[in-house]
């Protein structure tokens, strides 16, 4: 009797520890898994570009890969050099930097105006030769 008692006891034990059993962590065939979608980082262009300009390194870590909803006045409308879409932002009364915002639909760049104010929501992509990058942008 106690060797039953004492049998039942260490299983009971070994469950609770999940000693026991074949979770791998990886969801059984056919189980759905659950995206919490992650609410996008509001900034100006001006904070951008300046969380960018005092560490780069401390920038990335906040915005690289991440969804970004940025607001600022459109400095140009331009394509890069394998024809890709981007509209440069400048911060509120400030001029001599960009933020560059790669489009998603390039189709709309044709009805953007340069100083006109505009939230772009797109993906943090980091620095390139001293702009700051937001790739897959669409205008809100």
């Amino acid at each position: 009797m106690k060797r039953t008692i004492l049998a039942i006891a260490s299983c009971v034990f070994l469950v609770s520890c999940g000693g026991v059993g074949t979770n791998t962590g990886t969801p059984a065939p056919g189980a759905t898994e659950q995206k919490v979608e992650d609410k996008p980082i509001s900034v100006t262009s001006s904070e951008y570009y300046k969380k960018y300009q005092e560490n780069e390194v401390a920038a990335d870590n906040l915005y690289k890969g991440k969804k970004i909803l940025i607001t600022g006045k459109i400095e140009s409308i331009n394509k890069d050099v394998t024809d890709d879409v981007y509209v440069s932002l400048s911060g509120e009364g400030e001029i001599s930097f960009d933020v560059q915002c790669h489009l998603s639909e390039p189709g709309k760049a044709a009805e953007l105006k340069k100083g006109q104010k505009i939230t772009i929501l797109g993906t943090g992509e980091g620095m390139v030769i001293g702009f700051p990058q937001v790739k897959d942008c669409s205008i809100q």
